[in-house]
């Protein structure tokens, strides 16, 4: 295969890599965040669930309705992170085949001028 072919692939790979690396710190900055944050709404929801009934607030009821939701929607985020990872891993597997493939092909037909000209030579 032609060496800068070669060079033009081994680039298209690089970026590829590149491109998954950004993506994974992004999860990763994403997830810290919400690594973060669980905790105070899990302290701060612990404490209203603890706090008697009867001497809870209409805000501290209200304020305990939206600590779980928040607390579900941290779960919630947690996890489509990682099926976002899952479904990333998935597509690059996809790309680099597809990429070696179509290497594979390449090679095979720039083989195959190569021995249609070798021959128009050796006719001559």
């Amino acid at each position: 295969m032609d060496p800068m072919m070669v060079d033009w692939f081994n680039l298209i790979r690089k970026k590829q890599s590149y491109i998954q690396k950004e993506s994974e710190l992004m999860y990763i900055a994403r997830t810290q965040d919400l690594e973060e944050q669980q905790p105070s709404v899990e302290g701060e929801l612990r404490r209203l669930i603890n706090k008697p009934e009867h001497r809870m607030s209409l805000s501290e009821k209200k304020g305990e309705t939206e600590l779980l939701n928040r607390l579900m929607d941290i779960v919630n985020d947690r996890n489509a992170i990682v099926e976002g990872l899952e479904e990333d891993r998935i597509r690059e597997e996809e790309d680099d085949q597809q990429l070696n493939e179509m290497m594979q092909r390449l090679g095979e037909h720039l083989e195959k001028i190569h021995l249609e000209l070798t021959a128009e030579e050796n006719d001559k």
